[in-house]
């Protein structure tokens, strides 16, 4: 989950004692722990696979059952599931292994992001005084980059022209650079693409920190929205070591270039490039 040694004790430890007392957590970790075994390859891919799909399900009713009740008790376990969550996500290739389009596995991507995004946003919009102050406090410290952002390759700087230069409305194009900002903060806080990660840690930091108006963009399919969504496909190339990650990244910038048009291909060049270097 993370290269950060208070991080990897608080997964090892506290987060498991968490979960004891939150069965719906619990039973996410036991998914994760099923997939992660589906990945390596331990054997009995198919008695994993679907132990880790019905581990989920569980999951998920448990979560359903709770998150209108999000309190001072609740709000600790339901950050680590949705930590979980994105990871188990991306990391189940059942999900996208019969997938016969682009659009499908777009389909797959932004449901992916949505659902990420609603359930952290339960907790990161209230609670983080006390989710810092939690034994979970670990997770909540890393470096958070200001602007101007100093590690963000000069191609992705373009997006912003890309925006500005269009005949959009005042409120797709603020949702668009709330989204392109909160982009070269994770490019900055990411090193991509001078490193390449083997953990998942801050690479979901992104999609939950998106606007409703860019998601609804997001939904129709428009043209800026996806090729934003393509340059964060770039991080994710740069998270391929990760075992959740794997190709995801080529894959999304490569249906993405399959459903937008001929007009936008110059803007999709350099996360083409990136996927093809590399």
């Amino acid at each position: 989950m993370t290269d950060i040694p208070d991080q990897q004790e608080m997964w090892k430890t506290t987060a498991i004692k968490i979960a004891l007392s939150h069965p719906f957590l619990l039973n996410e970790v036991l998914a994760i722990a099923a997939l992660h075994l589906v990945a390596s390859r331990s054997g009995r891919h198919d008695f994993w696979q679907t132990r880790a799909m019905e581990l989920q399900s569980h999951a998920l009713n448990g979560f359903n059952s709770i998150e209108k009740e999000v309190d001072e008790t609740t709000c600790v376990p339901i950050l680590l599931f949705s930590a979980l969550l994105g990871t188990h996500l991306l990391g189940d290739r059942s999900r996208t292994q019969h997938l016969t389009s682009h659009s499908e596995f777009l389909d797959h991507v932004v449901n992916c992001v949505g659902l990420m995004r609603s359930v952290r946003s339960l907790v990161l919009a209230q609670w983080t005084p006390t989710l810092r102050d939690s034994p979970i406090g670990a997770l909540m410290v890393s470096r958070n980059p200001q602007p101007p952002y100093h590690n963000v390759p000069h191609e992705c700087r373009e997006l912003t022209a890309m925006v500005r230069q269009s005949d959009l409305g005042v409120s797709s194009i603020e949702a668009y650079e709330a989204a392109i900002d909160r982009l070269f903060w994770l490019f900055d806080l990411t090193d991509v693409p001078s490193k390449i990660h083997d953990t998942p840690r801050s690479v979901f930091a992104w999609p939950v920190q998106l606007r409703d108006e860019y998601m609804s963009l997001l939904v129709r399919r428009q043209p800026e929205a996806l090729i934003i969504l393509a340059y964060y496909g770039v991080v994710l190339h740069f998270y391929r070591k990760a075992w959740c990650i794997g190709n995801s990244g080529a894959s999304l910038i490569r249906a993405i270039e399959g459903q937008v048009g001929k007009y936008w291909s110059r803007w999709l060049q350099w996360p083409m490039q990136r996927i093809a270097s590399t």
